[in-house]
């Protein structure tokens, strides 16, 4: 019993230790933060949206099935008036508009 309690705490912390090293060797962004705002703000000042209505509240870096991503949340000023903006903006440069106002109108 106590050989098999040894192997399953040597096989979580092998576990453990892999989840940290893969972590720690996480692909870096090849588009930068600032680049990547620049780019959330010149698409959404193309549509009808008045940024002075809302200021940039989170910044994530993330993954999907189509790469690497930042993650902008835009939250209202009056948040009674409007809706949190989600924008993704990839390493490619391209970039998709939701929530708010684009929610059903299909940007």
């Amino acid at each position: 019993m106590k050989g098999k309690k040894h192997f399953a705490v040597c096989i979580w912390t092998a576990a453990v230790a892999l989840v940290l090293i893969s972590s720690a060797y996480a692909q870096a962004p090849t588009l930068s933060l600032k680049k990547s705002i620049d780019l959330a703000e010149t698409a959404l000042n193309k549509t009808s949206v008045d940024l002075l209505q809302y200021y940039l509240y989170s910044i994530t870096l993330s993954n999907s099935s189509q790469g690497q991503f930042w993650y902008l949340t835009y939250r209202p000023v009056n948040p009674s008036e409007y809706n949190e903006i989600f924008v993704k903006v990839y390493m490619d440069g391209s970039v998709g508009l939701s929530g708010g106002p684009f929610s059903s109108s299909g940007y």
